[in-house]
């Protein structure tokens, strides 16, 4: 190998694994804390810090379970904070899918995929877990369009825990109704 294209090449690599070294340490990623991110399908949009690691695992489906009591079926409330945990790290205000609180509901039941997304679909369809696009997204390792949501700070499926699954499932099957006292978009009385 010539000596030049030995020098480049060896810059490169150096190059290389300080970037992602940096990526590694950055908390501007959308699993990682405060600043930009980007989507699985699309488009930078603006981080916030996670509430809750993916990988507490058992103490959150623990915490989940006793907001849920003994409901028949889990409330939007327990979707909701499955999403403030796990997802508003990067599906939030300006992103093509926002699951904030207060406007959440109102953006996924019986409603379109993002147009980023190439397969589509309906993202909540009360009553069939199996033919919502969003539950798709978070149980499929492969689904038709991206990647398994959710996705960690290097952008790598971290699936969900089999407990928060098996909520957002129930809530489906339920029929996918809003939080007590909301109004008919999901959002708080007043809000």
């Amino acid at each position: 190998m010539a000596p030049k294209v030995a020098q480049i090449l060896g810059a490169t690599r150096a190059a290389l694994a300080v970037v992602v070294a940096a990526l590694a340490a950055s908390s501007s990623s959308c699993g990682g804390g405060a600043g930009g991110g980007a989507s699985d399908a699309a488009g930078d949009v603006t981080a916030v810090d996670r509430v809750g690691p993916i990988d507490a695992g058992q103490a959150s489906c623990d915490r989940y379970q006793a907001q849920i009591g003994a409901a028949p079926s889990p409330p939007f409330d327990v979707v909701q904070q499955i999403f403030d945990d796990n997802c508003t790290t990067c599906h939030a205000l300006g992103a093509a899918l926002d699951l904030s609180p207060g406007i959440s509901y109102a953006h996924i039941v019986n409603q379109a995929a993002p147009a980023v997304e190439s397969c589509g679909g309906i993202l909540i369809v009360p009553g069939d877990p199996t033919s919502s696009y969003l539950y798709q997204k978070l149980t499929l390792s492969h689904p038709c369009a991206g990647a398994q949501m959710p996705l960690d700070e290097l952008f790598t499926s971290q699936p969900l825990p089999a407990c928060m699954i098996s909520i957002l499932r129930g809530w489906i099957q339920a029929g996918a109704q809003p939080s007590t006292g909301s109004s008919p978009d999901g959002a708080a009385p007043g809000g």
